[in-house]
């Protein structure tokens, strides 16, 4: 059993999420943080700004959104990341520093 972390829910962050849980078993846990708790649709940008479009129509809440799909969401800041370990856990582990929730 696999705990993977993915850091960011922008476009890249997002379809990985959802790729990597559709492929890999329930066995595995996918996690998603992220310091925003909106996935923006950044394409749709343009036509807010000519106002076209509500910016409610391109934000969708990211925790309803993983909750659904299997992902796990924490809402935070990444404020360090040591994929070598550090001089407190041995060097195999990856260490990622979380802040508290936002």
């Amino acid at each position: 059993m696999s705990k993977i972390v993915i850091l960011g829910a922008g476009i890249a962050g997002h379809v990985a999420a959802t790729h990597l849980r559709r492929k890999l078993s329930k066995t595995h846990e996918v996690v998603v943080v992220s310091p925003n708790s909106n996935y923006q649709w950044v394409p749709s940008n343009i036509w807010v700004g000519i106002g076209r479009m509500k910016a409610e129509k391109i934000l969708f809440p990211l925790a309803t959104l993983y909750k659904k799909k299997g992902i796990t969401f924490k809402q935070a800041k990444v404020i360090s990341f040591h994929p070598e370990g550090d001089s407190i856990e041995e060097k195999s582990l990856c260490i990622i520093r979380i802040c508290k929730r936002i």
